[in-house]
């Protein structure tokens, strides 16, 4: 039996380090160039498509990696919606994914400027709820300096560890045609493991799947595109922490994973480039400084434009449900979904730098693709891409980063179902098809990476720090 857990464990280590290895020098390279169409070369379909789903985009690390991509499109009355996934990435040592993904949108405001939209995974953490945000107690939020709180790393790979029981998969929910600008599509990952770094004792999970599917309406009624966003994180089956950083010990979910601990899912949220006011409350009106001590009662509001206008809305408010994913029981349904604001810093820049560097070459293909906007300030998508990328660009990825934080509390390695709203506010309210841009000055657009999609992951209790 010890042997076999060993094992198990080992194989599980592998499979990650086996994974980082393989998708660390993956990078998407734009093109220098850019003419009306060239989408169709790179993606096999049209921007001018109603909607498509192309699941086998192929490419080729500058490592020499084979990678696969999916993109899933929409198109309706002057309002665009898109997701790229990273599907899988295979060389010689084996078959590897992470579940990267990009969600985007490109519209035009009620006073016509020109928004683009995407979504750049970030990371999970884990936090052991002792702080209240002042002293000992429990806010439902992560609170770094006063409780252990640990960033997640999850992983799929295969073959490099002859693990054929477990081997990757990656499920492309193509885009689908509901209704009148009714839409959705999606991306599902399973078989996974988790890492989670922790000092003394690193722990990993295994579990079964990410899922994330996206319902877009678009109402030329209200003029507002929603995006309904159902995240499935699958459960926590099997755990393991790591002696000394290599030993490993058979852990029990039901058991070790605390009380205390919640799950917290966090975005980065960042200028691209043009106008960007900051975030607001949407019924205060009051510009929110990051701290991660205190929760968010109400929606966020995101203002573009030198007066600065509403373009989007993150709502607050959610809930999720946790369900046991062998019995298909409901442990607790509509639970809070807790919200924060908090400051990023240099170090968490590091964590998602290589992701950056991924989500800038394929946002700048879409950007240059369907922004004239764009087209008219960069020479190409790779100009655009690397000068989004400078650390001294003020309309870069680096510029005004924050974090906004969503958090599960009481998570205890159940499945976790949650499905928060976000809304843009468009011009087809007005017209139908929305006229065409002025490209002046006061018309400037927004260009703006806002992370929605989420990655999901699982953790032990952390270690109670002394004298919290």
């Amino acid at each position: 039996m010890g042997l076999e857990i060993m094992k198990k464990a080992l194989i599980a280590i592998m499979s990650i380090v086996s994974c980082i290895l393989m998708v660390s020098s993956v990078s998407a390279y734009p093109p220098v160039t850019w003419h009306k169409g060239d989408e169709v070369a790179a993606l096999g379909h049209s921007f001018d498509d109603e909607y498509w789903t192309n699941d086998s985009i192929k490419a080729v690390s500058p490592n020499g990696d084979n990678v696969t991509f999916s993109a899933s499109y929409v198109n309706y009355s002057g309002v665009q919606a898109f997701l790229l996934a990273l599907n899988m990435v295979e060389n010689a040592n084996g078959t590897g994914s992470i579940p990267f993904q990009m969600f985007g949108m490109h519209y035009t405001t009620p006073e016509k400027r020109e928004v683009f939209i995407g979504s750049v995974l970030a990371f999970l953490m884990v936090f052991n709820d002792t702080h209240n945000g002042s002293s000992l107690g429990s806010n439902n939020l992560p609170d770094p300096g006063h409780e252990d709180v640990a960033y997640v790393l999850p992983f799929a790979a295969a073959k490099a560890v002859n693990n054929t029981t477990y081997v990757p998969i990656t499920n492309v929910l193509p885009a689908q045609k509901l209704g009148v600008g009714h839409y959705s599509f999606g991306i599902q990952y399973l078989n996974m493991y988790a890492l989670v770094p922790l000092n003394l004792m690193p722990i990993v999970a295994k579990f079964s799947e990410l899922t994330v599917r996206y319902d877009v309406t678009i109402d030329n009624v209200t003029g507002e595109a929603k995006v309904k966003t159902s995240y499935t994180i699958g459960q926590v089956t099997e755990l393991w922490g790591l002696l000394f950083g290599i030993i490993p010990i058979k852990l029990d979910p039901k058991k070790d994973i605390g009380q205390n601990l919640g799950l917290s899912v966090v975005h980065f949220v960042t200028v691209f480039t043009s106008k960007y006011q900051g975030i607001s409350g949407n019924t205060t009106g009051t510009t929110f400084n990051p701290n991660i001590t205190k929760p968010i009662n109400e929606d966020l509001v995101l203002k573009v434009g030198n007066n600065g206008e509403r373009a989007f809305k993150i709502g607050t408010h959610g809930t999720f449900d946790k369900i046991n994913e062998t019995s298909g029981a409901t442990v607790q349904a509509n639970q809070t979904a807790y919200s924060a604001v908090v400051n990023a810093k240099l170090v968490d820049l590091i964590l998602v730098a290589w992701q950056l560097g991924l989500a800038a070459g394929a946002m700048s293909i879409f950007a240059y693709g369907l922004s004239d906007y764009v087209q008219q300030t960069y020479s190409g998508p790779s100009d655009l891409m690397n000068r989004s990328l400078a650390l001294n660009n003020s309309q870069g990825f680096y510029a005004k980063p924050f974090w906004y934080a969503v958090s599960f509390p009481h998570w205890q390695g159940y499945k976790v179902v949650c499905d928060p709203t976000y809304t843009a506010y468009t011009n087809t309210a007005t017209q139908n098809p929305p006229p065409a841009m002025n490209f002046g000055i006061a018309l400037a657009a927004a260009l703006i990476v806002i992370p929605i999609a989420v990655v999901i992951i699982v953790i032990v209790a952390s270690r109670k720090k002394k004298g919290a």
